[in-house]
């Protein structure tokens, strides 16, 4: 029993570890996860610089740069239903296509495994049919709601973009607050997005309400705001009011 109890409680903890965004996350050698592809492929010509990748363009091409192919999907994770996306080289989605031929995607609930340690470039990722769905489980899964991938990489961009600092108005004081304007802007648009959201919010810029932002970080914070509207569906936020006095 003791036994079964540490099984238990670390299949829980990696559980966990993934929760929290909308990646998929298999940051260890031997990490697995059970999911049920969803949707269509969602590819992107990128290149690796400065630790992450960026979408190839014209000005990397003249650079000399050469192009990846990265795909990225909506899966469903089995044991909660709660859909990440993962994004995968051209290698594991040609084998995903062989399985697709196979099985077919929409039937099957597949386990994908790591193998490589955090940071290891050659790491590799399997993927095995894990177990076939019921006409149930398939209808169930098929009706999750899925991430507009182009919104979210949109959105990622746009957050990225905006975490760099940039140059603030000679007039804005260090301790001075955020325009009040401005303020109720923001609280607006973040009041029709998930509770995930604004939480997200309010601890990137680690403040309990919109109007505790310093005026220095309003546009830095008018923009996050715009990248996490782009990647949330409108929904009705808790009923803990953030905004309040």
């Amino acid at each position: 029993m003791a036994n079964n109890m540490w099984e238990q409680t670390a299949a829980m903890a990696k559980q966990h570890e993934q929760q929290g965004g909308a990646w998929l996350k298999l940051a260890n050698d031997g990490d697995t996860a059970v999911v049920v592809f969803l949707g269509e492929p969602y590819p992107r010509e990128v290149v690796f610089l400065d630790n992450k990748f960026v979408p190839f363009d014209e000005t990397l091409k003249a650079q000399g740069h050469k192009p990846s192919l990265r795909v990225a999907l909506n899966v469903a994770v089995h044991g909660t239903r709660e859909v990440k996306v993962m994004e995968q080289a051209v290698t594991f989605f040609n084998t995903l296509m062989e399985l697709r031929a196979k099985y077919g995607l929409e039937k099957w609930a597949f386990e994908v495994k790591r193998r490589g340690a955090a940071k290891d470039t050659k790491t590799t990722y399997s993927i095995l049919p894990d177990r076939q769905l019921t006409q149930e489980e398939m209808a169930a899964f098929q009706a999750l709601q899925q991430h507009d991938l182009p919104k979210l990489y949109a959105a990622e961009a746009a957050a990225a973009a905006s975490s760099t600092p940039t140059g603030t108005s000679s007039n804005a004081k260090a301790g001075e607050p955020v325009d009040v304007k401005l303020a109720q802007a923001m609280a607006t648009a973040l009041k029709g997005l998930p509770r995930e959201a604004v939480d997200r919010f309010l601890q990137k810029f680690g403040v309990q309400r919109i109007r505790d932002i310093p005026a220095s970080k309003g546009e830095l914070a008018r923009a996050y705001v715009d990248s996490l509207v782009a990647e949330y569906s409108p929904e009705s936020v808790a009923d803990v009011d953030p905004f309040g006095p």
